[in-house]
């Protein structure tokens, strides 16, 4: 429940930011505003790092509380996502100050916002998690309160805040209307082509990760029994009865599909392109902590990004949620 609660807390609050973003392009006065709550967010992450940090050094956290290694892994790049905040909110200042107007790359508020966050969520959360990920574990972290199979509900409502930052970021009914914000997303009509394309990208892409899960349990064994036993528990199907487990599965690909889709390939690779686009997606999976799976998701992340440029986020979604859907269904049928 406090999970969903902060979901819902964190999807309307991203979702503000984007409205006044778009607002932001017509209203001096919304791009002050907007402004004004990223450099106050930036200072309270810079002081928060800086606090961590503090109770670090002098060692007073008390024992049980928060894990006294885990203070350092999160007090430098929480301080540094405050930095990075504040830098990002320079240009736009001068061109408050300076009467300006929109057009440059660095000050178009929805550029503005979303390079804001992806800096400060890439430093903040995505960095402490992958550099602090045996700390989390240990204090069950990534169980996402559920101590077991995580409930498909949980999985749709992960994704909502990227479906928000998605739609509301491109603009829907602020600037575009339903069709032209599915256009500016990418997404559209498939045809068998698209259809076929679909089904060589999953293929290669089980192909590559038997690769990738080799040289993984060679090369780093004692982390691939850690992530193996995470995603083992979160997302195993075993127990269920077969129609459960399909619908179990069914709902995770397309939950996971359609959110990342929308957000990475939709909205974000059309402005930054497709390796930024891989670097943000991959850094998102903490659950792999420092791994080769990343560099694994990377690529897969530039596949991706290569149907969303040559066809449509459509196809992307597709492919996704076929992968992630039939990953589930091998490891439920054939115990892989």
């Amino acid at each position: 429940m406090e999970n969903l609660l902060s979901t819902l807390a964190l999807t309307v609050f991203v979702g503000i930011l984007a409205l006044l973003a778009q607002w932001s392009r017509k209203s001096r006065r919304g791009e002050i505003s907007l402004l004004i709550v990223l450099v106050f967010v930036s200072l309270l992450l810079l002081a928060t790092g800086v606090l961590l940090g503090a109770v670090w050094i002098s060692g007073q956290m008390p024992p049980g509380l928060y894990p006294q290694e885990l203070l350092g892994i999160t007090s430098i790049p929480v301080a540094m996502a405050g930095l990075v905040g504040l830098a990002l909110c320079v240009p736009t200042l001068r061109k408050i100050l300076g009467g300006r107007p929109n057009g440059e790359f660095w000050t178009d508020p929805p550029t503005f916002l979303a390079l804001w966050l992806f800096a400060t969520v890439l430093l903040s959360n995505n960095l402490v998690g992958i550099l602090g990920f045996e700390q989390l574990n240990q204090v069950g972290a990534f169980s996402l309160g559920t101590g077991g199979r995580i409930p498909p509900v949980a999985i749709l409502a992960s994704q909502l805040p990227f479906l928000v930052l998605a739609l509301l970021g491109v603009g829907i009914g602020v600037r575009r209307g339903f069709r032209e914000t599915l256009a500016r997303l990418g997404y559209g009509p498939i045809s068998l082509r698209n259809v076929g394309v679909v089904v060589l990208f999953i293929v290669g892409a089980f192909a590559l990760s038997v690769v990738a899960d080799y040289l993984f349990s060679l090369l780093q064994p004692d982390l691939y029994r850690e992530v193996g036993e995470i995603s083992g528990t979160l997302f195993n199907p075993k127990g269920l009865s077969p129609a459960a487990a399909i619908l179990f599965a069914l709902l995770i690909g397309v939950g996971a599909g359609l959110g990342e889709e929308t957000l990475f390939r939709g909205a974000v690779q059309p402005v930054f392109g497709i390796t930024a686009t891989s670097i943000l997606f991959a850094s998102m999976h903490v659950q792999y902590g420092p791994s080769l799976l990343l560099g694994y998701i990377f690529l897969l992340s530039i596949g991706l990004g290569l149907l969303r440029r040559y066809f449509n986020t459509t196809t992307c979604f597709l492919a996704h949620a076929g992968y992630n859907t039939l990953g589930i269904l091998a490891a439920y049928f054939f115990g892989m």
